[in-house]
């Protein structure tokens, strides 16, 4: 304590005995609260355990996402979740638990448990909530969620992909776009009256929270998708194929109509998620040799770069030595003497083989790369893969003449499709977008896909030739299977072998066919691919090919013609 001086004004004396008077009081205050804090009154916590509350985390809303004509495709909707106090809750009533939720639930709670809350179960359908409720069983409880619900089931599943328990997204647009979709976990707090009845409070200033989350609508036409799935499954089954990948583009926009993988999965049963061959996105994350599908792509790259044109011809005797390697046709069939459209009607290897000696490797790579193949496409969904395409420095001996048939290159079915989009188009390689627009929580428009031109990769009239050649492999050539008397047919049938360990895998090959339609006028293009398919069919020409001709058939069935759009219009 300070010495008083004598000398002091009697002011500052009174000032500085007010302020110990203050410190002493607050030394005061601060040891009695200190004193309350670690040694409460008994009857206090009485009735706080009386009145237990806790805060917890609970999944909010998420955003929609539509398909293009507005169809409800992922939708949130009320769910119930079960939790347990421990100090309300009798072990003896955990046979209670087993018939809803299964006896490894039950068995859980058939004991003692510390603390004072455990989950039970999660997101349970109200349907089936409600009636578990009636029974109110003492120490068992519930709280109001929202569950990820799709109404369709297995429709566009590997485009949608799904959520984790929290409403995280977890594959597909539901994971790419999850910045916009997913709204944070709302906070509730659970009160108890002295009899133990649960209260329900929701957090925040007011009972009823804004929404945070954003929706989507998508390129996808429902009908279109749910034609794709079924046919693409039909055909999967039928040939026994591993996998199977299905993608139709507009070609002159870039967007996915539809986009499907085989086997599928319904993403509502969570149950389905382990099977990892069917959680995979086969048009986007698989990639394999094109095989002949290719050849309409390498063939624009000669007539492009001057190395063949509409009168170059080939003489194909079934084999032909090259460096150190024989090629050869399918079953060292001679062609004899082909100008360019038969040589891609009859798919001739030694043709095609001939064609690569006359195009520069590293002009020939470049272009390449300009059609898309070697770096990802891009679009708005998580797991697309690049595929692979050697270096220039690498194309030596046999390496041209492979690449220029589709082997010892690696692709994925959007990056095909796109490719040869560019011949439906008129030369012009687009980016494929999946999301039409995007709108955040208050309705405003943030996003719009569009039309976007990565690189002009042929001229219109080598494009309009290619046309020509692939609308004569369907109606002549080796894709006749995808004739049609209903919609004319462009196309292009492949066969690959499956490499493993550096070599070919005897027996395993993915059957493809790549097209588009009306041949005229392209407003679909698309590509049917079947993994692995077993037994004597396994040509492209014969198992994927029908497959295609199915689905563009049912396309026209479904989809308005111009003329039906303008008669709509004037009515």
């Amino acid at each position: 304590m300070p010495r008083i001086r004598k000398n002091e004004p009697e002011n500052i004396r009174r000032s500085k005995s007010v302020w110990k008077a203050v410190y002493l009081v607050l030394i005061v205050l601060a040891a009695g609260t200190a004193w309350i804090q670690l040694k409460p009154d008994t009857r206090i916590v009485r009735q706080s355990q009386r009145q237990y509350w806790a805060s917890v985390a609970v999944s909010a809303s998420r955003g929609e996402i539509n398909d293009r004509n507005g169809i409800p495709l992922a939708v949130s909707v009320p769910a119930t979740s079960f939790f347990i106090d421990p100090k309300y809750w009798d072990p003896k009533s955990a046979d209670l638990l087993s018939k809803p939720f299964g006896k490894n639930i039950a068995k859980k709670f058939a004991k003692e448990l510390p603390g004072r809350f455990h989950w039970v179960i999660r997101n349970v359908p109200k349907e089936k909530a409600d009636a578990f409720i009636e029974q109110e069983i003492p120490g068992l409880y519930t709280i109001s969620e929202r569950i990820r619900v799709y109404p369709h089931g297995e429709l566009a599943s590997h485009v949608l992909g799904y959520c984790d328990i929290d409403d995280y997204g977890q594959a597909g647009v539901e994971l790419a776009w999850n910045h916009i979709l997913f709204s944070p976990p709302r906070t509730r707090f659970m009160t108890r009256d002295s009899k133990g009845k649960t209260l329900d409070i929701m957090g925040g200033k007011s009972g009823v929270l804004k929404n945070t989350s954003g929706s989507i609508r998508l390129t996808i036409d429902s009908r279109i998708q749910q034609i794709m799935e079924w046919r693409l499954s039909e055909g999967a089954k039928a040939a026994k194929a591993s996998w199977g990948a299905g993608v139709c583009v507009d070609p002159n926009t870039g967007e996915i109509l539809a986009l499907a993988s085989y086997p599928s999965l319904d993403p509502n049963d969570r149950k389905n998620l382990k099977d990892q061959n069917a959680v995979r996105n086969n048009v986007v994350g698989r990639v394999f040799e094109p095989g002949s599908i290719f050849k309409p792509i390498t063939m624009s790259i000669a007539v492009e770069t001057a190395a063949a044109n509409k009168n170059s011809t080939y003489n194909c005797k079934g084999t032909m030595k090259l460096a150190d390697k024989t090629m050869s046709d399918v079953n060292k069939k001679a062609h004899g003497l082909q100008d360019l459209a038969h040589v891609l009607m009859n798919s001739c290897n030694i043709g095609m083989s001939m064609m690569s000696m006359g195009v520069p490797r590293h002009q020939a790579y470049g272009m390449l790369k300009q059609f898309g193949f070697g770096e990802k496409t891009e679009i708005e969904l998580a797991g697309e893969e690049s595929g692979l395409i050697k270096s220039p420095e690498e194309w030596l001996g046999t390496v041209p003449a492979n690449i220029f048939i589709g082997q010892g290159i690696a692709v994925t079915p959007l990056q095909a499709v796109m490719a040869i989009g560019s011949i439906a188009n008129g030369g012009s390689l687009l980016k494929p977008y999946l999301i039409a627009e995007v709108r955040d929580s208050d309705g405003k428009v943030i996003h719009n896909g569009g039309k976007r031109v990565r690189y002009q990769v042929m001229s219109p009239k080598t494009a309009e030739f290619m046309r020509t050649a692939m609308k004569r492999v369907v109606s002549e050539g080796g894709g006749k299977l995808a004739f049609s008397n209903k919609v004319s047919i462009s196309g292009k049938t492949g066969t690959a072998q499956i490499a493993s360990g550096g070599e070919y895998t005897k027996g395993q090959y993915v059957a493809s066919f790549v097209g588009f339609w009306p041949s005229e006028k392209p407003k679909y293009v698309m590509i049917i691919s079947l993994g692995e398919p077993q037994g004597a069919r396994y040509y492209g020409g014969q198992i994927a090919a029908p497959i295609f001709k199915a689905i563009a058939e049912d396309i026209v069935q479904v989809s308005p013609t111009e003329k039906d759009l303008m008669r709509t219009k004037v009515d």
